[in-house]
């Protein structure tokens, strides 16, 4: 299986790089710099054949109200939401799928849908990923492309450390990022007929 994971990188991207490729599957990688060459214009097609997609790139700003810009706010999303519309929209429009359709697996959070202080642009953005994902998944099951966020409560990786305090969570209380790698990875090798 051809696998596409952006932010290997980071600590859920490199586990679930690690679990894929113990799995015998074949990981293209994609992390921040890339981003543009592979969502923009480019001179080269990109890979032929992609049978999934990971979606682990991510930023956790961690300030007030009274402190979130408009700026924060939009980089926030760009991030978290921004650069996963600009693969898919490219792997779409490209046709780069596999011709017997595609998994795609984006990591949102628990912070989806519940709040924490200073959380407001990154729970704001990880709320409009998952709803992305839902929109995705509606408009592409036709193509054979399903699409699914998953929404972790806490995983242990220095984007959790560096968030925790403010979150009130006790490091105790997040699973290490190759628990939600095997996790991710069950749901792209899941057999299309269950």
């Amino acid at each position: 299986m051809r696998i596409l994971v952006t932010g290997t990188s980071g600590g859920i991207g490199g586990a679930v790089k690690s679990v894929a490729q113990a799995r015998g599957h074949e990981v293209l990688e994609l992390n921040r710099g890339g981003f543009d060459g592979f969502c923009g214009p480019v001179s080269e097609p990109a890979p032929q054949g992609i049978d999934a997609v990971v979606f682990c790139t991510g930023t956790c700003p961690v300030r007030p109200v009274a402190l979130t810009s408009d700026e924060l706010l939009a980089e926030t999303v760009r991030v978290n939401c921004g650069l996963f519309l600009g693969v898919m929209r490219r792997i779409v429009a490209d046709r780069l799928y596999s011709k017997g359709g595609m998994r795609v697996v984006a990591v949102s959070s628990v912070s989806a849908s519940e709040g924490w202080p200073g959380g407001a642009a990154y729970c704001a953005s990880k709320g409009a990923l998952s709803a992305m994902c839902r929109a995705m998944d509606a408009e592409l099951r036709g193509k054979g492309i399903s699409v699914r966020a998953v929404e972790p409560r806490y995983v242990r990786t220095r984007m959790f450390d560096a968030c925790a305090g403010r979150m009130g969570v006790p490091a105790s209380q997040a699973v290490a990022p190759e628990a939600l790698a095997e996790e991710i990875m069950g749901e792209i090798e899941a057999d299309e007929s269950s």
